[in-house]
């Protein structure tokens, strides 16, 4: 198939240069590379704090013609939020924390926001979920109505341990928060988590059911705990000892076709979410990784 008739295909900036994404001159050079490339259709991203770059990158993407998906998260030295914490001041912190960086997603124009539930909570867990049902109320409240708030669904016993650890309690949250008015509100699926979560592909995208707004593609390493990368590091597809290769991401664009996330009217959005492929340049693993989402389109 041609892909471009059915997905929005993206990529994530700061993963394919983690190497330099912490310094703002490169986080604004390789941003703005990437806005030259015909390739892609949309970013996830954020944007330094520090001047001038700060400026520079929302001059530049104000400029272009990407679709752009603003990426919540702490940033080199930043305490990181805590969206479902039962600790007042911490969910003080929280919310400032969320609402300064929407403010630059809506400085960007983002389409969509993707953001993810905080830390486990093993001990007190349905308060602390009706605590995240609030914090994501008034974050969904405090961004334009055509923004859409994601909540992107990862392990909770494997790696990073979050709160929201499974496709269907993402489902289950999403329509929570809908059903409190809040229609700007989704679930994502992130490849590279679902086997950390326990799940297949196919059970991630039909537990999602309709509630999806983005796709990650990507990998991870699952198997074996002493290697380095063990866990949620965002491994090229078809590194020794993953998860995933070429057939794997065939399959996702196939259940997600069949299920009908990807589509010729909305097309739904996916982009490639994976570090630097071991011995290549972040421009010729891109590269590689296109060539493998355009191999996969067409088995």
């Amino acid at each position: 198939m041609n892909y471009k008739d059915y997905v929005t295909f993206g990529l994530n900036h700061h993963l394919l240069y983690a190497k330099v994404a912490s310094i703002p001159s490169e986080h604004e050079r390789t941003l703005i590379k990437l806005l030259d490339d015909d390739r892609l259709e949309a970013l996830d991203l954020w944007i330094t704090k520090e001047q001038p770059f700060r400026d520079n990158e929302i001059k530049a993407l104000n400029d272009s013609n990407k679709i752009i998906f603003y990426n919540v998260g702490p940033r080199k030295g930043q305490a990181p939020a805590h969206p479902a914490t039962l600790d007042p001041e911490k969910r003080k912190y929280s919310l400032d924390f969320y609402k300064e960086q929407l403010d630059m997603a809506i400085e960007v124009g983002a389409a969509k926001v993707v953001t993810n539930s905080g830390p486990n909570n093993p001990e007190n867990r349905t308060k602390a979920i009706d605590a995240l049902v609030e914090f994501y109320i008034e974050i969904c409240r405090y961004v334009p109505d055509e923004m859409l708030i994601m909540v992107e669904p990862t392990d909770w016993n494997v790696d990073k341990c979050k709160l929201i650890g499974s496709s269907k309690e993402a489902f289950e949250l999403s329509k929570r928060i809908q059903a409190a008015g809040c229609k700007n509100f989704s679930s994502m699926v992130d490849m590279g988590h679902l086997p950390l979560m326990h799940e297949t592909i196919e059970q991630g995208i039909k537990d999602s059911g309709d509630q999806i707004g983005h796709i990650h593609m990507g990998n991870c390493i699952l198997k074996d705990k002493s290697h380095l990368m063990f866990g949620d590091k965002h491994v090229a597809w078809g590194i020794d000892g993953s998860e995933y290769d070429l057939d794997d991401v065939a399959s996702l664009l196939r259940i997600a076709l069949e299920t009908g996330y990807f589509n010729n009217t909305s097309r739904g959005s996916a982009s490639i979410e994976m570090r630097p492929i071991p011995g290549k340049t972040p421009e010729q693993s891109l590269d590689v990784y296109c060539d493998t989402f355009c191999k996969a389109c067409w088995k």
